[in-house]
């Protein structure tokens, strides 16, 4: 109970960055006067805390245990269970991809594949142009504003199959619609016989590095796209969580008709 108020104390004060009163606390954790100023005065003695006048707020020791755990946090570690859920949950082949801002392309850092006989495979270190794929088209659209139109007024746009989106225009308008509805989809559009499902991951910060994807042969794919789209819209979401992402709301599924 001791590690919980502890927990649930540095967690309030990292909430609020201006500080909160003893009597605010008192009331956020349901906790008694004696208790909570108790609590308080051990952690401020441990540098944990900092009283400002009547306000507490989180003291460097804090800032130092929090970049030491998010330092030892790498995606792939984090990533790992979600994939395996998304997997699960959809039989699929489940990969995370990471932008490349100079080559303008993502990289393919983790893949669990299908148990299917017939199934998405791809190695990893596999790397797409990020105009065609849903996944890249997914980090597009959730990158700096000015950095994403210089990309779509520079990159080589060659068609990679026949269903390929080349145009710059109709690209822009496919990636800003993508920030609305929070995932991107590609039928056939890099590889013929595929159909990709991706949704962004986000960082404490709110920038976006890494997208997951869900592929699938086309026609399965296609057969099931709006559940595959709302299982890696809410296992993305989640592992943007599990990140430090604490947004009020995350994408929530938006399903359009066609392609996206």
């Amino acid at each position: 109970m001791a590690l919980e108020r502890v927990l649930r104390t540095l967690r309030l004060l990292a909430d609020e960055p201006d500080g909160l009163t003893l009597s605010q606390l008192m009331a956020q954790m349901e906790a008694p006067k004696t208790s909570v100023h108790s609590l308080l005065q051990g952690l401020a003695a441990a540098n944990y805390v900092q009283r400002h006048d009547s306000l507490y707020r989180l003291g460097p020791e804090s800032f130092v245990l929090g970049a030491a755990l998010v330092a030892a946090r790498s995606l792939t570690i984090v990533a790992t269970p979600y994939l395996r859920e998304a997997r699960a949950q959809s039989g699929e082949t489940v990969l995370l991809a990471v932008i490349d801002r100079i080559a303008g392309r993502l990289t393919y850092t983790q893949i669990l594949e299908s148990h299917k006989p017939v199934r998405y495979a791809v190695p990893v270190g596999t790397t797409r142009p990020l105009f065609a794929t849903s996944a890249g088209r997914v980090l597009l659209a959730f990158q700096d504003e000015g950095w994403r139109r210089e990309y779509l007024k520079t990159a080589d746009v060659r068609a990679m199959t026949d269903k390929s989106v080349t145009d710059r225009r109709q690209l822009a308008r496919i990636i800003e619609r993508i920030r609305t509805t929070g995932h991107g989809v590609t039928i056939g559009e890099v590889t013929p016989d595929v159909a990709g499902f991706a949704a962004p991951i986000f960082e404490p910060s709110g920038q976006v590095n890494a997208a997951l994807i869900i592929a699938a042969p086309l026609e399965r794919g296609r057969a099931v796209a709006e559940r595959l789209t709302g299982i890696v819209i809410q296992i993305a979401a989640q592992l943007s969580q599990a990140l430090g992402y604490r947004a009020e709301s995350l994408p929530t599924p938006q399903l359009l008709n066609g392609k996206q």
